[in-house]
């Protein structure tokens, strides 16, 4: 299971869906993997924040929780691969959020969102929204 940032950030929120997604996810025994462009989201967003001390620690503690999923070469394939035909049909995707769906896809591994824009891309991977 990858998680992707909205969801990370729904979680920190208490949002109850994304509390119950967490724990069936945990019931279920199924590795969790924070991959590192969304952990580039979140620093990104530590940088922005008002509670910068606060938002760091955040990120900190969720870290030591989840293993990292590094961005290699083969996610590098497909998040341009998935780009290139989403943009030619018109339905352009963030860099970010192409590259986390392009792990997914790469490593056939199930992407858990917040972001309901990674509709236009559940046909080509494993989409799980809480």
């Amino acid at each position: 299971m990858i998680l992707e940032t909205s969801f990370i950030l729904n979680l920190w929120d208490e949002d109850p869906r994304a509390v119950a997604k967490a724990r069936e996810i945990a019931a279920r025994g199924e590795p969790a993997y924070i991959p590192t462009p969304a952990l580039f989201e979140l620093w990104d967003g530590v940088a922005r924040s008002e509670r910068p001390r606060e938002e760091t620690e955040k990120v900190r503690t969720f870290v030591e929780t989840y293993d990292l999923m590094p961005f290699g070469e083969d996610d590098s394939r497909e998040a341009g691969l998935l780009r290139g035909r989403l943009s030619r049909a018109g339905r352009p995707m963030n860099t970010v959020d192409v590259m986390i769906a392009g792990m997914a896809k790469a490593r056939r591994e199930t992407l858990v969102t917040s972001d309901r824009g990674f509709r236009q891309v559940a046909a080509e991977i494993d989409v799980e929204f809480a």
